[in-house]
């Protein structure tokens, strides 16, 4: 396969962009904890799993050139990410460290689907891997064995700076255990997710 370290680069720099995935991350990490937070990156890479199998299969160049089926995944995530936000903005403030209570614990698989809706429902990842993934595959040449390492390497560096950056905002949580940077903390990214779902909504193909 050529050119696959040029892949994994450009892949890993995507990776280290932060966006909506990273806001939910962090966000769900500071103020759950890690078992949160990993669950968050799990939903993030398992979002990252359905693009690529979509884009694969060929459907992402249908979805891509259907105005309507576009258009409809971009407010759907624009929705999605405004929502978050404002429930972020006005949910109840609690202390960092203090134990997950038996209802969050209830709660639990909700932040898988916050991480993987926030990436599913991501017009910008359709249009990314249908036009980046094939770049670097050659016809031919075990067409379906690069398809499977092309299609795993993403969601593998995805998920190793994700691993490291939750433990990373898990150590410093111990920094910020005040009442006052934990409302200021959510009030931040309530609006940054409130923004970026906003950003998405109006902005053109």
């Amino acid at each position: 396969m050529d050119h696959y370290y040029l892949f994994v680069v450009t892949t890993l720099l995507i990776v280290l962009t932060p966006g909506a995935d990273t806001v939910l991350v962090t966000k769900n990490t500071l103020i759950q904890g890690k078992g949160v937070g990993f669950k968050t990156v799990v939903g993030v890479c398992a979002g990252i799993t359905i693009h690529i199998t979509i884009a694969v299969l060929g459907l992402s160049a249908i979805i891509a050139n259907s105005v309507l089926l576009f258009q409809i995944i971009k407010y759907a995530g624009a929705a999605f990410l405004i929502l978050m936000g404002i429930f972020t903005l006005f949910s109840k403030k609690s202390n960092l460290t203090s134990d997950i209570t038996i209802s969050e614990k209830k709660t639990k698989g909700s932040y898988f689907l916050q991480g993987m809706f926030s990436n599913v429902l991501n017009p910008k990842a359709i249009i990314f891997f249908m036009s980046f993934l094939p770049q670097f595959i050659v016809p031919g040449e075990h067409t379906l064995l690069q398809m499977i390492i092309i299609g795993i390497t993403p969601v593998l560096l995805t998920f190793i700076w994700l691993f490291f950056y939750v433990n990373l905002i898990n150590y410093m949580r111990v920094w910020f255990n005040k009442p006052s940077f934990l409302s200021a903390f959510q009030r931040l990214t309530g609006f940054m997710l409130i923004t970026l779902g906003m950003k998405l909504a109006f902005e053109k193909r």
